[in-house]
């Protein structure tokens, strides 16, 4: 521990501005196992009890909601509804806060006191797996939401604040995949065209355990189409121009995060495109962009198309697709969009 701490604080000096999961990636270590070397200074371990502390979130107010992968951060604000649950997933469903909360993975939480490139303080509470991983970040907006603050950390403020009070598991291996033969491959196919609804998707990728990007291989020219990886970038110029309204989905293995609506500023810095709007900001890493798929579902509805960023190593990154509600209509000029990046592909 004492080695690690030592290490953090030569990095923190030679590049001050590090982010601190860039640092736990140049130290070879979790981002929670950085964190929680600052525990009984401006880091405070909470009780695990994780829906109660999620439940406590509608009554602060307005709050940045961050959530990221190793590629992708999605930051929205607004103020967190009344959460539901369904199984073991909780969802927050606003125009401002849109998550799906997969709570199996939600293993240790954590009110932190830090501060900005800017130098101003930030309170926040943050999320992490049993492994370490960060799976979502809460920050306030407000001077004025500071006691409330307090008085969430004071409520679930865990009676251990030793640093080595929760040891942090290894990350769990890659989920196994059956390889389909043609035949199964036919079938699987055939079960992609009958699909109802979206969400019946993920039911079809557990019921042959395949993963997403093995199954947009599969569906290759019928149901998928790669694209040039540089075209995200085009997909995110063309909606700024459109103003059509999109929906973006951020992944980890904790949370799924959610915008809906248009995209008004769109810059590059350091390497990252970036959205940059008043209440939605998105960061890409296109280094982190291994590969690139237009996919369609059908549906009843009609089809739904979406394009999927998968990283180097298969991993999902991001889904755009053109805004809806179940029961209203993909936006036209998404569908024209869609139609002409197929076209570009023949």
């Amino acid at each position: 521990m004492e080695a690690l701490r030592q290490a953090y604080e030569t990095l923190r000096q030679r590049e001050p501005h590090l982010y601190l999961r860039e640092a736990a990636e140049r130290l070879g270590v979790s981002e929670m196992e950085l964190l929680r070397l600052d525990v009984g200074k401006q880091v405070t371990r909470l009780s695990p009890d994780i829906p109660s502390i999620l439940e406590s979130l509608p009554s602060m107010g307005p709050l940045k909601a961050l959530s990221r992968n190793r590629w992708v951060v999605i930051e929205t604000t607004g103020s967190y509804p009344r959460p539901y649950t369904e199984r073991h997933v909780m969802v927050f469903a606003s125009s401002g806060i849109d998550l799906r909360i997969y709570l199996l993975a939600w293993k240790h939480v954590f009110a932190v006191r830090s501060f900005g490139r800017d130098g101003q303080p930030l309170y926040s509470i943050q999320f992490f797996t049993e492994w370490g991983e960060a799976v979502h970040k809460v920050y306030l907006t407000t001077a004025e939401q500071l006691p409330l603050w307090e008085s969430l950390v004071q409520t679930y403020r865990h009676a251990d604040q030793s640093i080595e009070a929760e040891p942090i598991a290894s990350a769990p291996p890659s989920p196994y995949e059956t390889p389909l033969s043609p035949d199964v491959q036919a079938e699987f196919l055939k079960q992609w065209g009958a699909l109802g609804d979206t969400h019946e998707f993920f039911e079809l990728l557990r019921r042959f355990r395949v993963g997403r990007l093995t199954a947009v291989q599969i569906a290759e020219g019928r149901y998928a189409w790669q694209l040039p990886t540089e075209a995200l970038h085009r997909v995110l110029e063309w909606a700024k121009a459109s103003q059509t309204p999109i929906m973006f989905f951020v992944g980890n293995a904790g949370i799924h995060h959610i915008y809906s609506g248009t995209i008004q500023t769109l810059s590059l810095a350091r390497g990252w495109l970036n959205v940059l709007d008043s209440h939605f900001n998105l960061h890409i890493n296109p280094a982190g962009i291994g590969r690139l798929y237009l996919v369609c579902k059908p549906t009843k509805e009609g089809p739904i198309y979406s394009v999927e960023a998968f990283g180097p190593q298969g991993e999902e990154v991001l889904w755009v697709f053109g805004a809806r509600k179940p029961g209203t209509a993909v936006p036209p000029s998404w569908q024209a969009y869609v139609q002409s990046l197929i076209a570009a592909t023949a």
